[in-house]
């Protein structure tokens, strides 16, 4: 991304029309006038400065606890829940089997995310794969992630170094609140689509901002074609497009808005007829069996207000203490830097507040939210003459919150105790024999269990057996009690059934924490 010059800026604007009067609108700005900005001071530069470096200190320790636990064996620790489940998706599209399949046959499991994410994340990870195992999937794959964040987050550098224009510590600092924030966390290393979809939209929306093409139709195109790739990663990134467009619809820009609402649709409708029937089932059955409830969308609410606490507190320190127009660098970026995160915010926040009611959702649904927050505080920072306090404040209590979680009060920097646990039960697992079933789904994966059926779970097949769905053999339950395996792990208070089926054929032995393993008896007369 380059930035264009102050004359694309203007390309479309009528300058006969204003924006509506947004509680968070700045008043008309005033004329640029001497002095240094209050961004310089030294308690800016400082707390940026630390700001910056204690979130690059935790995204690096995070980053190598990663990549470490990929090599401890038995290198299946996660760093987000059911992990797995794109290691083994990512498997089956670097071996050429098919990623979206009929979930209730075996192996049972399930692809949720979007054919892109599988595309590049499977180029990437394969030729690691084929040279070096199939094991190193999740290292090659988180290290992949953690690129994303960091190109994100240069993406936002590049446009809040040109709105807050001091230097490029505050607005570097601003950029680490999003990409390498507590929100973010663990999630930049860890093998989804979220990080890359995020990184992807903000990059359409710096384009749609800069505006570093001279023809209103490129600097409609480019756009578009972003957010449909951050869409082909993850099909719920379509807020910061919603955005886009109602930014675009409030200042009349009719041509671009027709041009990505059009090449939108036209490329959503040819990815569902090209991607075929498989990938069609696979959509609609992610978005019908989904259960709801109101309690974890309100945790995710809260954990996510906690975690951008700094942009919500510089935005309320800028947009309620003192409404007085700031000289700016720019008078027309900002503004609309404002407007788009304004709007953003009021499109995004109660999706993503829906969405995260979802039964196994998590405080990633309010990614593109902490974008917007990001947009307005650097449009408020740029458009209020504010003192240096607010945002000194915001920086402070964002290095706080990661120092909090580099001693371990406030999250964690370390996969060592998961690691510890796993590699005590994998001593014991390994010298079991094949075929084999682990109620801990990472012992299921192909490279662990080469001899076994990879019955890597969908996370919706324990609800999908209670509503009594089909499932070829009888599922897992069916499968144990014809004594198809030869060795289970299963959890230690199980009874005389698992998933339904009987455990008579098994002897129950030892338990290693809070596993125990079973062996199949041998029949009478052998």
């Amino acid at each position: 991304m380059t930035a264009g010059s102050e004359d694309g800026l203007t390309t479309l604007r009528n300058s006969n029309f204003s924006p509506p009067a947004l509680a968070i609108m700045p008043p008309p700005l005033s004329t640029p006038s001497s002095g240094p900005a209050p961004f310089a001071s030294k308690a800016v530069i400082l707390s940026a400065a630390a700001c910056l470096a204690l979130s690059l200190i935790v995204f690096f320790c995070r980053g190598t606890a990663a990549f470490q636990a990929a090599h401890t064996a038995p290198g299946i620790a996660v760093t987000s829940g059911y992990e797995e489940e794109s290691w083994f998706a990512l498997w089956r599209a670097i071996h050429d089997q098919p990623v979206y399949a009929d979930t209730s046959r075996q192996p049972y499991a399930s692809a949720y995310f979007n054919w892109l994410f599988y595309a590049t994340y499977g180029a990437v990870t394969g030729p690691f794969a084929v040279h070096r195992g199939d094991a190193t999937i999740p290292a090659a794959g988180r290290v992949f992630t953690a690129l994303w964040a960091l190109a994100g987050g240069a993406g936002l550098l590049l446009l809040f170094r040109r709105i807050i224009g001091e230097g490029c510590l505050p607005a570097a600092g601003l950029a680490a609140m999003v990409f390498a924030g507590p929100l973010v966390g663990w999630w930049a290393h860890t093998v989804r689509p979220d990080v890359a979809a995020l990184a992807l939209e903000c990059s359409a929306l710096v384009i749609l901002l800069l505006r570093p093409l001279r023809h209103w139709l490129a600097n409609a195109l480019l756009p578009a074609l972003l957010f449909y790739a951050a869409w082909s990663f993850k099909q719920t990134y379509v807020m910061g497009l919603a955005s886009a467009l109602l930014f675009l619809a409030v200042r009349r820009e009719w041509p671009p808005t027709v041009v990505l609402l059009v090449t939108s649709l036209v490329l959503w409708a040819a990815t569902f007829l090209l991607q075929g029937p498989a990938y069609r089932a696979a959509f609609q059955s992610t978005a019908s069996t989904n259960v709801y409830f109101l309690s974890l969308g309100l945790r995710s609410l809260g954990d996510m207000l906690m975690k951008t606490s700094p942009l919500w507190l510089l935005i309320a320190a800028l947009g309620l203490r003192n409404k007085a127009p700031a000289p700016v660098l720019n008078t027309q970026l900002p503004r609309d830097t404002l407007l788009l995160g304004s709007l953003g915010l009021l499109v995004a926040l109660p999706l993503a507040f829906v969405a995260s009611c979802k039964l196994g959702a998590a405080t990633y649904y309010h990614f593109t939210s902490s974008a917007m927050l990001a947009f307005v505080a650097s449009g408020l920072l740029a458009t209020r003459r504010a003192t240096a306090w607010p945002l000194t404040a915001a920086l402070l209590l964002a290095a706080g919150l990661q120092a909090l979680a580099l001693v371990g009060m406030a999250g964690q920097v370390s996969l060592a105790d998961q690691s510890l646990r796993l590699s005590s039960l994998w001593t014991r697992w390994q010298t079991e024999p094949e075929p084999r079933f682990s109620h801990l789904t990472g012992f299921n994966l192909p490279w662990i269990s080469p001899s076994s059926p990879p019955l890597v779970l969908a996370f919706n097949y324990p609800l999908d057996r209670e509503r009594g769905r089909f499932f070829e053999h009888d599922g897992v339950g069916g499968l144990i009690a014809a004594g198809h395996f030869q060795s289970l792990l299963l959890p230690a208070e199980t009874g005389d059934h698992y998933d339904g089926g009987s455990l008579r054929a098994y002897q129950r032995g030892i338990t290693v924490g809070d596993m125990t393993l079973f062996r199949r008896k041998e029949k009478a007369g052998r």
